[in-house]
């Protein structure tokens, strides 16, 4: 992967999740036959379906405020992972909190693969250092 375009297209996917624009930033990054997990269970085969699953909920909410950290990324595999601690405030005015951590692979400047971790299997991950080696989790996910 060309290294300087993959940085650029992963900073600019983070700057429009804080800047509370997920659906331009699924739109824009997202390959159309990515494959995302759910704490590594299939969520949804290809950007079409994603989109579909996670649209409705996007939408309904009044407002996004994006809270992205701990970005990291691995520029020779195309891998990247950060901590989503966006809140939003839903469609009846309640604040809802998201504790997330997202690993993506990316190919040609589209988001191939994206797995999405929270709660148990979240901690698991960051306790086992998921955001300073993201090859090796990518390698433990091949072998399964």
């Amino acid at each position: 992967m060309e290294t300087k375009g993959f940085v650029q297209a992963v900073e600019t996917q983070i700057a429009l999740l804080r800047d509370g624009k997920p659906l331009e930033a699924f739109d824009t990054f997202f390959g159309s036959s990515v494959q995302m997990f759910a704490n590594d269970v299939l969520f949804a085969s290809g950007a079409v379906e994603g989109r579909a699953k996670q649209e409705p909920f996007i939408s309904a909410a009044q407002s996004i405020m994006g809270k992205i950290e701990d970005v990291v990324m691995d520029e020779k595999r195309g891998l990247c992972a950060f901590r989503n601690l966006s809140s939003f405030v839903d469609g009846a005015g309640v604040a809802r909190q998201i504790d997330g951590l997202s690993w993506q692979r990316w190919d040609t400047g589209k988001i191939v693969e994206e797995r999405y971790y929270d709660g148990e299997a979240m901690q698991g991950l960051l306790d086992g250092g998921l955001l300073n080696d993201l090859a090796g989790h990518m390698a433990m996910k091949e072998a399964e």
